[in-house]
């Protein structure tokens, strides 16, 4: 099992929490009520496990990604737990994809790189410590400079709970390569920081 010590904050996935959390003060107005457009969930270590996409600012639009542990029957850990696994800037991420094993929970979305209109959009994945809900690993996955941008992707944990892959659509090329699709393989995804294995086709 994938023990981590806790390296950041566990804040709340919530507009009032956030100036607490590092991120800019949340403006009033109904408009800014949290909006969980997307669910997925999945269980890790005997507990289930939420991501939301919260909708934190309207000017310039801002997104959180919120883990939420939500029980389990064996769960033994504090139930309702949250943490911000990343927020999004401009435009509101791709579905969330979340999966989890004995070795930890993967989350994997599609955002803006940045906050430029013109930031090409990259595939997140994330590795995540479901005791702890500190995020492990940054993995994310990238076009060549200046050729265009991932238009969707999902990420799931492979059989053996240790391997992950990462599938999608694109605009761009990758490693030179052109073509519509996209796929990564990564190999002992929460223990080691191996790159992953693209093919395009």
């Amino acid at each position: 099992m994938l023990k981590n010590k806790l390296t950041s904050v566990v804040c709340l996935g919530s507009a009032l929490a956030l100036s607490a959390c590092g991120g800019p003060e949340a403006e009033d107005g109904a408009e800014l009520s949290q909006q969980s457009a997307r669910l997925t969930t999945a269980s890790s270590q005997g507990c289930d496990y939420e991501a939301t996409t919260v909708q934190i600012t309207t000017s310039p639009p801002q997104y959180n990604i919120v883990i939420t542990r939500t029980g389990g029957a064996s769960c033994t850990l504090t139930t309702g737990q949250s943490v911000v696994v990343q927020t999004v800037p401009l435009a509101a991420p791709g579905t969330v994809s979340l999966s989890g094993s004995s070795m930890g929970l993967a989350v994997g979305f599609t955002m803006k790189n940045g906050w430029s209109g013109s930031a090409a959009t990259v595939m997140a994945v994330r590795a995540v410590d479901p005791t702890t809900l500190s995020t492990t690993r940054n993995a994310d996955i990238y076009c060549d400079y200046m050729t265009g941008s991932i238009l969707t992707g999902g990420a799931n944990i492979s059989a053996n709970g240790t391997d992950l892959s990462a599938s999608g659509t694109k605009a761009c090329k990758i490693g030179g390569k052109s073509g519509t699709y996209w796929v990564a393989k990564f190999t002992d995804f929460f223990t080691t920081t191996t790159p992953p294995v693209i093919t395009t086709i």
